[in-house]
């Protein structure tokens, strides 16, 4: 059983190394880093979840949206503290709850989107030249544990870097992952290894989402 195994991961390796090697174009101009210069401070709003058309900065509600707690909103701005300060190379300014009540995106009820000078206007407040706004549009749960689930985690997260001073979207990214094994779909090799076949959170999938954003938005 052990040799059948070893066997297995080797197959397993050996695709995704293909796959990476077939993967080296990028998807979409979101897969190409911007360049934005290292004088500017990035002033980092804590995560929020828009829950109507009103509130987004551009895009759509899912139906039905899976919602999220404000505790695991709190524990994604401390994610994206830890990911940001150590992973790249840039100066931020991360806003605290207190400087920022969730609530700012707890307004008026509209079929488009529109939050994109409400968020503008709170930048100007801050002193902010670059906003990165991160949003939690969908989050579902994993129901199980690491060993196997019943129902896989799944998340969608946007993330917006905002010039203020001019009033301009510079960049946007976009994850949204609802994990597989194998079984279900072969190219799912890379993330498997790097999560040593195990199932995880909604948590650690948007920590994968942080750091596609990273490298999104150049930072």
């Amino acid at each position: 059983m052990q040799s059948r195994f070893c066997l297995f991961l080797l197959l397993a390796l050996s695709l995704s190394i293909i796959i990476s090697g077939c993967g080296k174009r990028p998807r979409s101009t979101a897969d190409v880093p911007r360049s934005v210069s290292h004088s500017y401070v990035v002033h980092v709003a804590p995560f929020t979840q828009p829950i109507v058309s009103a509130q987004l900065i551009t895009g759509s509600i899912p139906e039905p949206q899976g919602r999220i707690s404000e505790n695991q909103l709190f524990a994604l701005d401390q994610q994206m503290r830890t990911i940001l300060s150590t992973e790249t190379s840039r100066q931020y300014k991360f806003i605290t709850a207190i400087d920022h009540p969730r609530e700012i995106t707890q307004f008026h009820n509209a079929g488009q989107p529109q939050a994109l000078p409400l968020w503008l206007d709170y930048g100007k407040k801050q002193g902010a030249q670059l906003l990165l706004v991160p949003q939690v549009l969908d989050w579902h749960e994993r129901e199980g544990s690491a060993a196997g689930v019943t129902t896989p985690a799944h998340v969608r997260v946007e993330f917006f870097l905002l010039n203020v001073d001019k009033g301009l979207v510079l960049g946007r990214s976009i994850f949204e992952e609802k994990q597989q094994g194998l079984v279900d779909n072969l190219l799912n090799v890379p993330s498997f290894i790097q999560r040593r076949g195990q199932w995880v959170t909604a948590e650690q999938l948007c920590t994968d989402g942080i750091r596609k954003a990273a490298k999104d938005l150049g930072l």
